[in-house]
C-alpha cells in the first residue's frame, strides 16, 4: 500500500473485513477492558480508521517473541492481547506497555477508546 493516494487507500479499506479481538488488563485500578468486532459491521469511518492504523503500525510484521513480556513490570503496567483475522491472515500477540512498539500505541489507545465507548453504552 506504500505510495498509494489517500482514495486508493480508502477503496482497499472498504473492501477489507477484518476481526478484531481486544484485551486490556492491569493498572493500579485492575482495569479490565474488552473489544471484538468486524470491521464490516462498523461504521466505514471506523473501519476506516481501525484498518489504517493496523496498516501503519506493521503489526502482521510483529513477531511474539519481540513484544512478549519478560518481567511484570511497573503497578500501573497494562497487558494487552490482540488478535486480528483478515482471510487467512491471522495475528495473535500478547505484550505490555512496556513491551509494546511505538507504533502500535494509536491503534491500541482507539481499541481502549472503542472498549470504553461499549462499556458507556452498556454493551
Amino acid at each position: 500500500m506504500k505510495g498509494q493516494g489517500a482514495a486508493e487507500r480508502s477503496k482497499y479499506q472498504q473492501m477489507v473485513i477484518m476481526r478484531i479481538d481486544f484485551e486490556c488488563s492491569g493498572g493500579y485500578a485492575n482495569i479490565r477492558l474488552t473489544y471484538h468486532a468486524n470491521t464490516d459491521e462498523l461504521s466505514q469511518e471506523v473501519a476506516n480508521e481501525i484498518l489504517g492504523l493496523v496498516e501503519s503500525s506493521r503489526i502482521f510484521d510483529l513477531q511474539q517473541s519481540e513484544v512478549a513480556p519478560t518481567s511484570e513490570g511497573p503497578p500501573d503496567v497494562f497487558f494487552y492481547r490482540l488478535s486480528l483475522y483478515e482471510g487467512a491472515m491471522r495475528k495473535s500477540l500478547y505484550f505490555n506497555d512496556v513491551t509494546a512498539p511505538a507504533t502500535l500505541h494509536p491503534l491500541l489507545a482507539l481499541l481502549q477508546e472503542l472498549a470504553w465507548e461499549q462499556i458507556r453504552k452498556g454493551k
